[in-house]
């Protein structure tokens, strides 16, 4: 029996054309229920990677197997993955998704950083998914929604443009000796198994620790001393240890973590950055039960003043990760309840990320003031900031599209 201290993930396989489970797709689910309730698909996706990365670790999930993970928009152009390691996981682009240049750039990114792209419900090669095909590298055929004349030649043109054809939702013998007659390498379906649910326990980190973590890291403090500052929040410890076991890197592979400072190399600050951000708005009652458009808002912001200081000429790196706090630190007194004044008197920040929350004070006031004005959709006014501290233009665009 479950209960109110238990989170969810599904994992359903994907097989090869030997029969062989090769991978699994991790679902969203919020009980123990057989299907789950999508009521936002960024919530959802961010919730599974809370639970896979931290409470429920992607060892126990998944072994060694690569992960398949559903993906909308916003999610894409977040710092969300940078947490994965991109080796294991295979990025799905939402059929809701548009295909946009903007997106394909993206998604090159992604590819360059490790990650495959796939594009999930495909049931027609529309001019739009045509044109995107050489951002992606495995497409997801709907398989009950094609006659075996489309299949056919479906799956022929994606295996001429290069691509791994996927037939999902295989729910019978029939369809999975068609998909394999016709050349999919990669089969889905109820035929093969049903998503199994994992569970573990909602992780509910301090939030003094993780600003602490932040501050030690923003004034580039030795790893002794960040490793030290872990040692009085156990919680941390657990997920650091799972980032470094986790990390792509060759010790992060072969060598045995046997130290904090060791595990603290591995992860590297910038990933530990984003992974506590994420871990602010899980802190609570679990990520998955968070106010829905706080915790994206507030992703959207510190990603936009990160790459804001980025942009800057000369602009200072000691900046970034303040940058970065400050967006995630500006709505979280929302997410508790309380008047902004009050909790930020309560935690550990520093005077200037104070001053630019409470006042719009110095350069990172004046970013998040431009962060508020492209969610109000008052783009001049905020290029017009954007431009008074001298932010490039090409760091604008890369900026914008985050809106």
């Amino acid at each position: 029996m479950s209960s109110d201290t238990d989170v969810f993930v599904a994992r359903q396989p994907i097989m090869d054309r030997s029969g062989r489970v090769i991978a699994y797709e991790l679902l969203f689910r919020d009980g123990q229920v057989g299907a789950a309730r999508i009521d936002d698909d960024m919530r959802c996706t961010t919730a599974v990677i809370e639970r896979t990365m931290g409470s429920i670790g992607l060892t126990r999930l998944a072994g060694s197997k690569v992960c398949f993970l559903n993906c909308p928009h916003d999610f894409l152009f977040s710092d969300f993955p940078d947490v994965l390691p991109a080796q294991r996981f295979v990025l799905e682009i939402l059929e809701s998704v548009e295909l946009t240049p903007g997106l394909a750039r993206r998604c090159r990114e992604l590819q360059g950083a490790g990650f495959q792209i796939a594009l999930d419900d495909v049931r027609t090669l529309s001019d739009d998914i045509l044109s995107f095909l050489p951002s992606t590298d495995i497409v997801k055929i709907d398989w009950p929604f094609l006659d075996p004349a489309e299949s056919r030649e479906m799956v022929s043109q994606l295996k001429r443009a290069g691509k791994v054809v996927l037939a999902e939702k295989i729910e019978s013998a029939e369809d999975a000796e068609m998909a394999l007659q016709l050349g999919c390498d990669l089969l889905q379906g109820y035929y093969f198994a049903k998503p199994q649910l994992m569970s573990g326990k909602r992780a509910r980190p301090p939030v003094k620790a993780i600003l602490q973590i932040f501050a030690l890291v923003e004034n580039d403090a030795p790893l002794s001393t960040i490793a030290k500052a872990l040692r009085d929040a156990p919680f941390l410890v657990t997920q650091l240890l799972r980032l470094a076991n986790n990390s792509e890197q060759p010790n992060g592979k072969t060598e045995r973590i046997s130290s904090l400072r060791q595990a603290l190399s591995i992860t590297g600050s910038r990933r530990l950055l984003h992974w506590c951000g994420l871990l602010l708005y899980s802190n609570r009652e679990g990520l998955d039960a968070s106010d829905d458009p706080l915790v994206l808002l507030a992703q959207r912001r510190a990603h936009f003043m990160e790459h804001a200081v980025d942009s800057i000429p000369g602009g200072k790196q000691s900046l970034v990760a303040g940058a970065y706090l400050t967006g995630m630190l500006s709505l979280l007194h929302a997410a508790y309840h309380v008047e902004q004044k009050s909790f930020l008197d309560e935690l550990p920040v520093s005077d200037s990320i104070r001053a630019a929350i409470l006042e719009g004070a110095g350069v990172l006031g004046k970013l998040l003031s431009a962060a508020n004005l492209l969610e109000a959709k008052e783009l001049d006014e905020a290029l017009g900031i954007l431009d008074r501290l001298a932010v490039s233009p090409s760091g604008i665009r890369r900026i914008i599209e985050c809106y």
